[in-house]
């Protein structure tokens, strides 16, 4: 594989008035925490984290994406990015953050 992990943060905004939408609720600055935390930590090139459109969770939102998992996450603060690196990308055990994570059925 190409990447180790390869995450997509949705990004989109529709106009006021539509159905609810990732951006407008902080997606692009948590997109900006967790690329900056990556390179940080040295793991560019090994994981993808990047900006998509609308994944079609919106109410859920600000929602992301993580493959080859596919596992579904609602991060929603910094500390929320924090505890996903540190978590599901860093030491790959996801379930310790369950409280992040989305259920196929939501």
């Amino acid at each position: 594989m190409y990447f180790d992990k390869h995450v997509f943060v949705c990004e989109n905004v529709r106009a006021e008035g539509e159905r609810p939408s990732c951006g407008p609720k902080g997606s692009p600055q948590l997109l900006a925490y967790m690329k900056k935390r990556i390179q940080e930590l040295g793991l560019k090139g090994k994981i993808r984290i990047q900006k998509s459109g609308c994944l079609d969770r919106c109410e859920l939102g600000p929602v992301q994406v993580s493959y080859p998992e596919g596992l579904w996450f609602s991060i929603k603060t910094q500390e929320d990015a924090e505890a996903f690196i540190q978590n599901h990308i860093l030491e790959n055990k996801p379930e310790t953050i369950r409280h992040l994570t989305l259920k196929d059925e939501e």
